[in-house]
C-alpha cells in the first residue's frame, strides 16, 4: 500500500450561532474519503453568547489529524470573520473556507489537493471552488458550461460556498482589499453583487477578480452543497441553494489554463472573437441580456434585441448557447451587433424573457408559474 501524503490544506469551518449546522458540516467532514493524512481542522466560531455551539464543535469527532476550536471574544460579523480566516493562510499556507451551512462530497479534499497542486502557483488563479451551481449568478437562468472532456473549467466568479486560498492568492487579494475599503462601482460586475449588504466579503472578492482579470477553478461536479440555513443573509431555511453533489471518487482531468473553458462573472463564454472574426478585446458576450449597457464594447453578442446594426445571426437551439455560434447554426435568435452603428428600425421583443426561460428549462406551464409566484408573494407579505 502506498504511503499517504500529508494534507497541505487546512480545513477552516466558520460558525456563529447554529449548533445543528456545525454538527452537520463536521459530520460530513469526518465521514469523507481522504487520500491524505495529518489534515488540520480549525473551527472558528464568532461570538454569539451560545455556549452550545462551542460545545458541539469541541465534541464532534475528527480522526484525520489535529483539531482546534477558536471562539472569538467579541462579535466580528461575517465579513470580518471570513477575512480573519483568510489571514490564516499566512500561518498555514493554504486554507479551505467552509461556512457551517455547507455539506461536503466524500471526494472534496482529494479534488482540492489535486487542483491546488495543478494551479496553486498560477498568478491568474485567485481561488479554487468546491461548489458548482447550475444557475447563473443572481439569475433565474440555468448555466450550462461547455464540456470538452476535462473535469474543470475557469470562471471569474468568487464562490462563497467552499473555496481554497493559498498564501499567494490571499496576499494578492488582501493588498487590493486594503486599498479598496469603499467598494469600486465596476460596470463589469453585476449590480446585484455590488449591492450585497455591507456584511458581505464576497462582493469585494467578486469585484477584485473582475478588475484584476483573475479566475477561480471550478469542477463540473459540485463538491459541496448548501442547506440554506437561516442566518445572517437568509431569514428562513431553503432547499433552493442545494447543488447536485458529486458522490463518487476519481482522478480529475485538469487542463493547462490556456486550454481550459473560460467564463466571465455573468457566466458568459470568453474566446468567441476568433469564431466571429472580430477582435476578442472588442467583443462583449451577453447572451442572457444581463449586463449594463455601459459595459458594451464595439461588438455585442446577445439573444436580446438591441438598437444596433446587425452583423451576423445564429440559431438558439443547441446547449450550451455558444455551440450555436461555434457551429454556425443558422437562425435569427442570437445576434452579433455593431454598437457603433444604430438601427432606426429597432423594436422591443416583449416575449424575450419567456423565450429565454423556455430555452433554459423547456416548455413552461403558465398556471404552475403563476401559482408559484402568488405563493411567493403571500410569503413575502406575511413576513412584512
Amino acid at each position: 500500500m502506498d504511503e499517504m501524503k500529508k494534507g497541505l490544506i487546512t480545513l477552516v469551518v466558520v460558525g456563529y450561532n447554529r449548533p445543528d449546522s456545525i454538527r452537520r458540516i463536521l459530520g460530513s467532514l469526518e465521514r469523507a474519503d481522504y487520500d491524505y493524512e495529518d489534515i488540520r481542522l480549525v473551527v472558528s466560531i464568532d461570538h454569539s453568547g451560545m455556549e452550545e455551539v462551542v460545545r458541539t464543535a469541541e465534541e464532534c469527532a475528527w480522526s484525520h489529524g489535529s483539531k482546534e476550536v477558536f471562539y472569538r471574544s467579541e462579535r466580528l460579523g461575517l465579513r470580518k470573520h471570513i477575512i480573519s480566516c483568510g489571514d490564516m493562510t499566512e500561518k498555514y499556507g493554504a486554507v479551505m473556507i467552509l461556512e457551517d451551512d455547507l455539506f461536503v462530497s466524500p471526494d472534496f479534499y482529494n479534488y482540492a489537493m489535486q487542483a491546488l497542486e495543478r494551479y496553486g502557483d498560477d498568478p491568474r488563479i485567485a481561488g479554487i471552488s468546491l461548489n458548482t451551481k447550475r444557475e447563473l449568478l443572481e439569475s433565474p437562468y440555468p448555466f450550462y458550461p461547455l464540456h470538452r472532456g476535462d473535469d474543470v473549467y475557469f470562471q471569474q466568479f468568487a464562490t462563497s460556498w467552499g473555496q481554497v486560498w493559498n498564501r499567494r492568492m490571499w496576499a494578492d487579494f488582501k493588498e487590493w482589499y486594503e486599498q479598496n475599503q469603499t467598494l469600486p462601482r465596476n460596470v463589469n460586475v453585476p449590480l446585484t453583487v455590488l449591492n450585497y449588504p455591507e456584511t458581505s466579503w464576497a462582493k469585494f472578492y467578486q469585484t477584485y477578480v473582475v478588475e484584476k482579470n483573475k479566475f477561480y477553478v471550478f469542477s463540473y461536479d459540485s463538491l459541496t452543497t448548501n442547506f440554506g440555513d437561516a442566518g445572517e443573509h437568509f431569514n428562513h431555511d431553503s432547499s433552493a441553494f442545494q447543488s447536485v453533489l458529486f458522490y463518487g471518487k476519481k482522478e480529475y482531468r485538469m487542463p493547462a489554463f490556456e486550454d481550459g473553458v473560460k467564463y466571465d462573472i455573468f457566466g458568459e463564454p470568453l474566446g468567441l472573437g476568433k469564431v466571429l472574426e472580430v477582435p476578442e478585446e472588442e467583443l462583449t458576450c451577453d447572451f442572457w441580456g444581463r449586463k449594463q449597457e455601459a459595459s458594451y464594447k464595439r461588438y455585442l453578442l446577445t439573444c436580446c434585441r438591441r438598437p444596433y446594426k446587425v452583423v451576423k445571426q445564429f440559431s438558439m437551439c443547441m446547449k450550451p448557447m455558444e455551440l450555436n455560434v461555434m457551429e454556425q447554426i443558422p437562425g435569427k435568435e442570437i445576434t452579433l451587433y455593431d454598437t457603433s452603428a444604430k438601427d432606426d428600425n429597432f423594436s422591443v421583443d416583449k416575449k424575450e424573457r419567456i423565450r429565454l426561460l423556455e430555452y433554459g428549462y423547456g416548455i413552461i406551464n403558465g398556471r404552475d408559474l403563476l401559482k408559484w409566484a402568488l405563493d411567493r408573494m403571500k410569503q413575502k407579505y406575511r413576513k412584512g
